[in-house]
């Protein structure tokens, strides 16, 4: 049998424990501080509201593209409403 197997096994018994193999019961330990937390912190509630006008919830599923359009500017009339097509 070599030495160099038997001295590694040595060496390594020898070296002194890691930081995170530490006394669970030493007093003198570093803590990190606990932080409250609630459990229910970012979940998003249901709790029954009062219904909105109709006219709010349509202004909000509305796509921005078929918004009413801005009005003009001042000195121009409005396009007329109705059909694009020229036939």
């Amino acid at each position: 049998m070599s030495i160099k197997p038997l001295l590694v096994i040595l060496l390594t018994m020898a070296i002194a424990p890691p930081a995170l193999a530490r006394d669970p019961a030493d007093p003198g330990a570093s803590v990190p501080a606990a932080r409250y937390k609630p459990v229910t912190a970012g979940t998003k509630t249901f709790r029954p509201v009062e219904p909105l006008p109709w006219g709010d919830v349509n202004r909000r599923v509305t796509p921005p593209d078929a918004a009413d359009p801005p009005p003009p500017p001042k000195g121009q009339t409005a396009p007329k409403a109705g059909p694009h097509s020229k036939h």
